[in-house]
């Protein structure tokens, strides 16, 4: 049975001729599309990395390419982008990732969509999002940051120091404009008015700010470990990161599949008081 190949992948990881033979089996779009649509998101996992695999095996693989680029292509982008705005929070999640690692350019508008959707009512999937349309190369990128960080509500905006620590700078200092990036958001972000943004955000300020320090002052190894590591205790116990982990099993715990603001916030609140 087509379905039960595809499922299967997991047992024939990066094997293209596998591949082959599933694509070009009568039938096998319309059977990555009903594995797409399952509600199951774990089933519909699947199909999203036998997609992703088999997108990158066509630069290897003449049958592979071909079936992707005459058959496959034409009706499997149009499904993913469609299940962007799917209602389970975490179909939305592998779908982004999917169009972002098989490189669907053509999809940016789509997920730019997405954004602008989910900026104010799924700060969870954010990273994941911005991460795939960085990577897509969208145009005014930082503009899509600055966004995040003028949100009225403080887990997007808390969500943008999860984001910095993605971008990796060549040297810390003002010319480098990745290293002047992360340096004006995060120095924003840590006159937050809501404590648990303003926690991260200054620790992440003064890691900046160290690396810069070490730059002018020619500051020796020992001394910039030490102060490094002095910083690195300062480390909030609540991170965007941590939170959002937590946060996602907790809803796979409880078979949720979407959530709400409140029913976060709520949730974060709990895990403050814990502390």
């Amino acid at each position: 049975m087509l379905e039960t190949k595809i499922i299967n992948y997991l047992s024939h990881l990066e094997d293209s001729d596998y591949m082959a033979e599933v694509v070009t089996t009568p039938g096998a779009a319309e059977t990555l599309i009903k594995i797409l649509q399952n509600d199951d998101d774990e089933i519909m996992s699947y199909a999203g990395l036998f997609i992703r695999d088999f997108v990158l095996s066509c630069s290897r693989n003449e049958t592979c390419k071909i079936s992707w680029e005459t058959q496959l292509e034409p009706v499997i982008i149009p499904e993913l982008e469609r299940l962007v705005f799917a209602e389970n929070h975490f179909i939305r999640k592998q779908v982004i990732y999917t169009l972002g690692k098989i490189c669907s350019y053509d999809s940016v508008p789509v997920l730019l969509q997405a954004f602008y959707q989910y900026r104010e009512s799924d700060p969870i999937l954010l990273p994941r999002l911005i991460g795939e349309l960085f990577w897509l190369g969208v145009e005014n990128s930082w503009d899509l940051l600055d966004s995040m960080v003028n949100s009225q509500y403080y887990t997007t905006r808390w969500a943008v120091i999860n984001l910095l620590g993605e971008f990796i700078y060549h040297s810390p200092s003002e010319e480098d404009g990745t290293f002047s990036m992360k340096y004006n958001f995060s120095e924003k972000l840590r006159n937050d008015p809501h404590p648990l943004v303003k926690a991260e955000a200054e620790n992440e300020y003064q890691l900046l700010a160290l690396n810069h320090r070490k730059l002018q002052e020619n500051m020796s190894k020992s001394d910039y470990k030490k102060q490094r590591k002095d910083l690195k205790k300062l480390e909030p116990c609540l991170t965007f990161f941590r939170v959002s982990l937590q946060f996602s099993r907790y809803m796979v715990t409880n078979n949720l599949s979407t959530y709400t603001m409140q029913e976060l916030e709520t949730f974060i609140d709990n895990k403050t008081q814990q502390l």
